[in-house]
């Protein structure tokens, strides 16, 4: 079977991806989880897919029951993230099952902890906490917004949002016209996370690395502020609305500050130093500007 060897401008895109992977095997760290939000049909669901690891497990779709047996089967606690190629899927189902499976994901993720509520004797399974890695159209991520922020979902994912430039889409239809990109999937890239029975590692940073990163907090919790909200607008006359991105309360610097030492961290770790260096600070300055709902980096 054909298989693609590689997408047109995603190269940091991939480089989030995997070094999200690198942060479960961090000290004093939860794996942390990350959503594409893009364009339809821009290859998110094939660019996340590609990954592979014995950490790692891949599913379409998932319920809070699904999520039961998945803890039931991994006793010795390995899967420390989930590959979702589509969580568009996850919020088609009915509001109901949505919001538990929702529930069920943002404990696993913070607390390690599942909680089921059905009959059952053992009503709370423990695991260690997982990260989801994931995908959605720009479309329904607007849609659900509101929903998100009330379930808790933007305090736990962190928002990667892209769109494609006029010279990517010229080179992304060359490598099409030329067969270097298919409707097939990716080839496998394995993520060589270190041996298992040595983690947690500590990585080293301080100093004035440590304080770029204290700045760089405040950039990505100033880009978490915006938001997609409907606006009434008049148009000859006639009242429409539309949305449009809204700036909101900007959060306090506390979370967006560890998540940017955890990646700075992993970011290192995936480069096999016990250190953080001027590298892995202007990897993550980068990323931050990932963020920013009204202003989506174009490739």
């Amino acid at each position: 079977m054909h298989l693609d060897r590689s997408l047109v401008g995603v190269g940091m895109l991939q480089d989030i991806l995997e070094t999200t992977f690198f942060t479960a095997a961090l000290k004093n760290c939860v794996p942390l989880s990350v959503i594409l939000v893009g364009p339809p049909g821009t290859g998110k669901s094939k660019l996340i897919l590609q990954f592979s690891a014995p950490s790692i497990h891949v599913t379409n779709d998932v319920t809070s029951q699904g999520l039961a047996e998945l803890v039931q089967d991994d006793k010795g606690g390995d899967i420390r993230h989930i590959i979702i190629p589509d969580f568009n899927i996850v919020v088609s189902h009915k509001a109901a099952t949505t919001n538990l499976t929702v529930a069920s994901l943002l404990t696993m993720m913070s607390e390690g902890v599942l909680r089921i509520d059905d009959g059952r004797r053992r009503k709370e399974m423990e695991h260690p906490p997982v990260g989801i890695v994931t995908a959605m159209t720009r479309e329904i991520y607007e849609e659900h917004a509101v929903r998100f922020r009330k379930l808790g979902i933007g305090r736990r994912f962190i928002p990667v949002f892209f769109g494609y430039g006029i010279k990517t889409r010229e080179q992304v239809q060359d490598s099409i016209r030329d067969g270097g990109t298919t409707l097939c999937q990716l080839e496998k890239k394995m993520v060589w996370l270190p041996p298992k029975d040595k983690w947690p590692f500590e990585i080293a940073l301080d100093g004035a690395l440590a304080e770029r990163v204290r700045n760089l907090s405040r950039d990505m919790a100033d880009a978490l502020s915006f938001h997609p909200a409907w606006v009434k607008e008049a148009n000859n006359g006639q009242a429409s609305w539309k949305i449009q991105p809204q700036r909101g309360q900007v959060p306090i610097e506390f979370t967006p500050h560890m998540v940017l030492r955890a990646m700075c961290q992993a970011h290192a770790l995936r480069e096999k130093r016990h250190a953080v260096v001027a590298e892995d600070v202007d990897f993550v300055r980068d990323f931050v500007t990932y963020m920013n709902y009204s202003l989506p980096v174009l490739l």
